[in-house]
C-alpha cells in the first residue's frame, strides 16, 4: 500500500508529477549547457539555465526530487561560469553586478551540487 502524506505531494501520483518536472528542469539545463551559442548569458544562459538550476535546487531541497549527480552539476557550473566570464557584451547596470551575479551563480550551483552529494553520498551507503 502507498504511503500517503498531507502535502501537497503527499500521493504517488502528485510525487510522479514532480519528478517528471524534475526530469524536466535536468533536460533544459542539459540542452542549454550543451550548445555555444545558448549557453551564453545574453542567450538562454541568464533566461533559462540559472532559473532552472534554481528550481531544480527548490524541488530537490524542498520536496525530495531526485538531483543529478554531483559531477553533472560541476561540469554544468563550470561551463557556466566559463562562457559568463568569457561574456563581453554583458551588461552590467550598475558598477559591481557583474561580481554580485557571478557569485550569486556560483552559490546556486554549489547549492545544487551539495543537495546531490548529500542525496548519493546516502544512496551509495
Amino acid at each position: 500500500m502507498a504511503v500517503r502524506r498531507e502535502d501537497n505531494f503527499g500521493n504517488q501520483g502528485a510525487r510522479d508529477y514532480l519528478a517528471l518536472r524534475a526530469a524536466q528542469l535536468v533536460a533544459n539545463i542539459s540542452e542549454v549547457a550543451a550548445s555555444k551559442q545558448r549557453i551564453r548569458p545574453d542567450e538562454d544562459g541568464e533566461s533559462m539555465l540559472m532559473p532552472s538550476v534554481e528550481l531544480l535546487a527548490l524541488v530537490c531541497e524542498r520536496y525530495g526530487a531526485i538531483p543529478p549527480k554531483p559531477e553533472t552539476v560541476r561540469q554544468w557550473s563550470e561551463k557556466y561560469l566559463r562562457a559568463f566570464d568569457r561574456a563581453d557584451d554583458f551588461e552590467e547596470p550598475t558598477p559591481g553586478f557583474r561580481a554580485a551575479r557571478r557569485k550569486v551563480i556560483d552559490q546556486t550551483f554549489r547549492w545544487l551540487e551539495g543537495l546531490a552529494a548529500s542525496h548519493w553520498s546516502e544512496d551509495e551507503m
